[in-house]
């Protein structure tokens, strides 16, 4: 499969609220590139793989294999970045799908335009309800970023299904680090409400060295 899209967004970021110190009162733009800014980025991307799972919506066999090149522009010249994602999915049913076996890896790796640098809230990240469930969302974020998942999946009925998961993952800010030492992890147990093709409502609880973390979501977590 080949895909491709275009996008035109604009950020304008304002001083934070709440009882924590705003980051504009610990950093300056000149340490956290990006601060304070209102930027327009011009977004293309495409994306080249092997797509025969049944659905990306909801899927109990297949797999996908693929690779995201993005260009995001900076009409400002200032905050322009390249980012490569790469992917995998596999789906293993188990026992005429009785079961199902999940497993997911993905990569993220980002570049500067010349002597631009690349916004602090457009890094990669990990932490959040679809990357490492058992901590907060954007809990990590670096210039490249490792994600590792296995999903146990037993099913119910046509409708429901519950799962067992392990996430992993690490940030760092040089590629040759992207490796399996030092991965943040954590567990838990969810369930699942879907029809044929699409995840209708999905409820994870996961417990990480940070506590736990409850999630609600209306897609499949990969």
């Amino acid at each position: 499969m080949v895909r491709g899209g275009f996008e035109a967004a604009r950020w304008d970021l304002k001083s934070g609220k709440g009882t924590a110190p705003s980051l504009d009162e610990i950093y300056t733009p000149a340490s956290l590139p990006g601060l304070g800014t209102t930027t327009t980025y011009l977004h293309t991307q495409a994306t080249v793989g092997f797509d025969w799972r049944t659905s990306s919506g909801y899927s109990r066999r297949g797999g996908f294999y693929g690779v995201t090149g993005h260009d995001y522009t900076d009409r400002d010249d200032a905050l322009g970045f390249r980012e490569v994602d790469y992917e995998a999915i596999q789906h293993v049913p188990i026992l005429r799908e009785s079961w199902v076996l999940s497993l997911h890896g993905l990569v993220r790796t980002t570049w500067d335009k010349g002597d631009q640098a690349t916004a602090f809230y457009m890094l990669p990240s990990l932490g959040g309800g679809s990357t490492l469930r058992g901590f907060s969302s954007y809990r990590f974020s670096d210039r490249n970023s490792l994600l590792l998942q296995a999903e146990w999946r037993i099913i119910a009925n046509r409708f429901f299904e519950s799962a067992v998961f392990y996430d992993a993952g690490k940030v760092t800010a040089r590629t040759s680090d992207l490796d399996l030492d030092h991965l943040k992890t954590d567990y838990g147990f969810g369930v699942r409400f879907h029809a044929p093709l699409v995840t209708v409502l999905r409820v994870d609880v996961a417990r990480s060295t940070e506590g736990t973390q409850l999630v609600f979501a209306v897609s499949p977590v990969f």
